[in-house]
């Protein structure tokens, strides 16, 4: 396997990597900054027509990002407006950083898409250059990104907004001891966070999602339901909460959550996606890539 050492500062490295790509361009990393969305448009404008590369950005909306100023959401909108063919996708709890280019080659790094990342921090990483390792790569961070959701432009915009309401909010918290504003704020701080929550799930059932969650632990081998659920309700612990009961004529049958789960399991049977071996649910072959589509 061909693999290359990268050291910090690495923008330049990043330059040559970003200029060389003449097909698709996958982003994955928790913090992006709008002077450097805005820098690696440029650069590969400078290089060819933004129409020939097919973008795709892999973050995390969360309130606690754009609170510390690590996301800013207007370099989604300007990664949107620059690129024609640009898909923005929020995915749960995001900490990977990694780069891919046409399929063929990948930096895997600690390096968020920051100037302090490429320009200051210490950070490391290697580029690996074995199509077929890129590729596998590849198919798992779209894999998981498939428990995320698509989020439009006008949608990002919005975010934005929001965003940026949020944050002024936080700043009039910071000079102010009044009570009533704090209260503000938090009530401000849950709309936020039910709103970018609403960008993983889009627009599907509950169901489609704990599916796609489904298949996504299974990847790592067979489990019985009391694992496989505790592996989802890490994955997706937002929607996996144990204050809500299922009740039913006045009794209770458990946590909610997980009556969605056994639902969305007994489906992905009979769809033959996955199958009880004894006491452990595994992927049938070639399941892996199998997606609920029709239930979103």
């Amino acid at each position: 396997m061909s693999i290359e050492v990268i050291r910090s500062p690495w923008r330049t490295r990043f330059k040559e990597f970003v200029i060389s790509t003449e097909r698709s361009l996958l982003l994955v990393a928790p913090f992006i900054k709008l002077k450097e969305a805005a820098w690696l448009t440029e650069t590969v404008a400078n290089q060819k027509r933004l129409d020939q590369i097919h973008l795709t950005i892999l973050t995390s909306f969360q309130a606690d990002s754009v609170l510390s100023n690590t996301l800013e959401i207007q370099a989604l909108s300007h990664f949107q407006s620059g690129f024609p063919s640009c898909k923005v996708i929020s995915v749960p709890h995001l900490h990977a950083k990694v780069y891919i280019s046409d399929e063929t080659r990948a930096i895997v790094t600690s390096a968020n898409l920051t100037t302090a990342a490429l320009d200051q921090n210490a950070e490391y990483g290697i580029q690996i250059n074995t199509p077929s390792v890129v590729q596998q790569i590849s198919l798992d961070l779209l894999g998981y990104a498939k428990l995320g959701s698509p989020v439009p432009p006008d949608a990002v915009k919005n975010l934005g907004y929001i965003a940026s309401d949020l944050v002024n909010r936080y700043r009039d918290l910071q000079n102010s001891a009044a009570s009533e504003l704090r209260r503000t704020f938090n009530n401000k701080l849950y709309e936020v966070t039910q709103e970018f929550l609403a960008t993983q799930v889009g627009p599907r059932t509950a169901h489609a999602l704990f599916a796609e969650a489904i298949l996504y632990v299974l990847r790592k081998g067979p489990l019985p339901t009391r694992e496989l659920h505790s592996d989802i309700q890490q994955l997706l612990p937002e929607l996996c909460d144990d204050s809500m009961e299922l009740i039913i004529n006045g009794q209770s049958f458990g946590k909610r959550w997980k009556h969605k789960v056994r639902t969305s399991q007994v489906y992905l049977r009979r769809k033959g996606a996955i199958a009880l071996h004894g006491d452990r649910w595994a992927l049938v072959q070639d399941s892996a890539d199998r997606s609920p589509a029709g239930d979103r």
